[in-house]
This record gives C-alpha cells, sequence and structure tokens, in this order.
C-alpha cells in the first residue's frame, strides 16, 4: 500500500491555530488592463495540481498583498510561509522552507544483499567500488521508475549513507525570492538540496539550468515578454517525470503602469475687480419731481 507523505511540521502560529489562509489585502474591482500585475508563491501542474497559492492581483494599480502559512494536504509539495504582493507596474514573491517530496526515501526498503555490502565496507579503498543497479520502489510520486544509479550518489559508501540514513525531502529550498520592476527583475535563491546533497547554483543572471539528473530538471529565473508589454519572472521550475508533474516557485509579472484618472476641471467664473480702497463711488444725480403747491397771500 502506497503511504501518503505528509507535509513539514507546520509554524507555532500555524498550530496555535492560525487560518491557513490569511487575506491580507483583496483586489477591488478598478480599470482593468489587459494583464494586470499579479504574483504567487506556488502552483503545479500534473498528476498532483495546486492551484496558484498564494496568489495577488492588482487590477487598478494599487498594491495588494496575500499570505499563506501552508498549502492544501497532499503528498507532492510543502513550505512554511509565502507571500505575494503586486501593485502598479511591480510584484514580489517571498517564499520560506520549499519541501518537495517529503521523507520520499524513508519508505525504501533496502536489500538485505545491498545492507550488507553497507556493513562490510572496507575503511579505505570502498570509493571506487562499482554502484549496484537495484530498482526502486514507486515513491508515491510522479517520477518514472528508478534504480540506484539514478541516485545522486558517486560512490558505493555515499549510496550505503543515503539509503541508510535518508534525507527529509527530494528537493529543499530554504528560502526563495522574487520581485520585478517595471520589464525587469531579479531572483534571490537561498540553499538547495537535492536528497540531502547541496546543489551549485549557476552564476547567470537569467535562464539557468541546474544539472540534469533522473530526478528533477530545475529551471532558475525564467524571464520572459509579452506582447501586451508585461513582464514575467519565475524563480524555480521543477520538471518530475518527464513533464508528468511541472512545479513553478514565485512568480511575478509586471503589467504596463495603470493609467491615473484625469482630474476632473473645475467650473472657471468671469473675474470681478473689485474697486480700490480709497475710492469713493460718485452719488447718482438726482431726479427732479414735478408737483403742485398751493398759493397763499
Amino acid at each position: 500500500m502506497r503511504r501518503q507523505l505528509t507535509p513539514t511540521v507546520l509554524t507555532a502560529a500555524a498550530v496555535a491555530g492560525v487560518v491557513t489562509f490569511s487575506l491580507v489585502a483583496s483586489a477591488p474591482a478598478g480599470n482593468a488592463a489587459a494583464r494586470p500585475s499579479s504574483a504567487y508563491a506556488v502552483s503545479a501542474e500534473g498528476q498532483v495540481p495546486i492551484p496558484k497559492t498564494p496568489y495577488a492581483e492588482s487590477l487598478d494599480g494599487k498594491r495588494q498583498t496575500t499570505s499563506a502559512l501552508e498549502l492544501p494536504k497532499n503528498p507532492l509539495l510543502s513550505v512554511r510561509a509565502g507571500t505575494a504582493t503586486a501593485g502598479n507596474d511591480s510584484a514580489s514573491v517571498e517564499l520560506f522552507d520549499i519541501v518537495v517530496g517529503p521523507d520520499i526515501l524513508s519508505q525504501v526498503q533496502i536489500p538485505p544483499e545491498l545492507k550488507q555490502q553497507c556493513a562490510s565496507l572496507p575503511k579505505t579503498g570502498a570509493e571506487d567500488l562499482p554502484l549496484p543497479d537495484i530498482a526502486l520502489p514507486d515513491l508515491g510520486l510522479p517520477l518514472p521508475k528508478l534504480s540506484t544509479k539514478d541516485l545522486p550518489v558517486k560512490n558505493l559508501p555515499d549510496l550505503c549513507n543515503l539509503l541508510l540514513n535518508p534525507p527529509t525531502s527530494l528537493l529543499a529550498i530554504d528560502s526563495l525570492n522574487v520581485y520585478c520592476s517595471g520589464d525587469s527583475g531579479g531572483v534571490d535563491l537561498g540553499t538547495i538540496t537535492l536528497l540531502g546533497q547541496t546543489l551549485k547554483l549557476p552564476s547567470t543572471k537569467q535562464g539557468a539550468s541546474l544539472p540534469s539528473n533522473p530526478l528533477a530538471a530545475i529551471s532558475v529565473n525564467s524571464q520572459g515578454k509579452h506582447s501586451d508589454g508585461s513582464f514575467t519572472i519565475t524563480g524555480l521550475s521543477i520538471n518530475l517525470g518527464g513533464g508528468a508533474e511541472v512545479i513553478n516557485l514565485a512568480s511575478a509579472t509586471c503589467a504596463k503602469p495603470a493609467a491615473k484618472p484625469k482630474p476632473t476641471p473645475k467650473p472657471t467664473q468671469p473675474d470681478v475687480q473689485a474697486p480700490p480702497v480709497d475710492h469713493v463711488p460718485a452719488a447718482p444725480v438726482p431726479t427732479p419731481v414735478k408737483t403742485h403747491q398751493p398759493v397763499t397771500g
């Protein structure tokens, strides 16, 4: 029976009862552009689909922020915290403690003959011993059929250490930050490990790929401009099983700046000049009044 993999332990705040998805600000209706500025922390397509979570969108240029403490329960992916922010011609994402394939190797049953080999390794010269080609069981993830030769190890002692002391995940990233402004952006990536081994990150600024291996194909800092003038940058794209599962981590899209509303012109009034302070206006000319008076004498 396939054992369901469980996500990593939540933060203390989550255990205390903090709502899994906390909406900090929602995007109000406004003048929508062709493609508004937006950002999301995690999404996945394939056998284990995950919607864009958390997701922020700015329809009118006002700053919008959304946060989440964890993803919906699934056997593929877990995160400790994620925040997505979108504004006027800007967007950013912050992610912490991303785990792909939690406890993936803890369920592997080591064959007795391999255990015996590992127990009898000589103190010197063991690095020259060939790797055994032993099929691995179904690990509950969208991965191809694997054997011990597909694991990222160089020699038999490394393989013994990997299987006897399995790491807590297939892939782990301690932090990932992505940002864009206008038609440019950047990625800040913390330590990334594949089955417990730290990967060397490429020094290139854009469109790099980590060393290919049978477990995962990983692209770093993918960037692209769209026909409507917007710009998208994605921190990490992880391809499992030759396209069976594609995970995107930390993606930000910067749209063209939202149009500012034109101010309503105020009605104009004719200028009335006030008389000088020291000028006294002339008195009106008296109008004669005709009348009859009685005669006396």
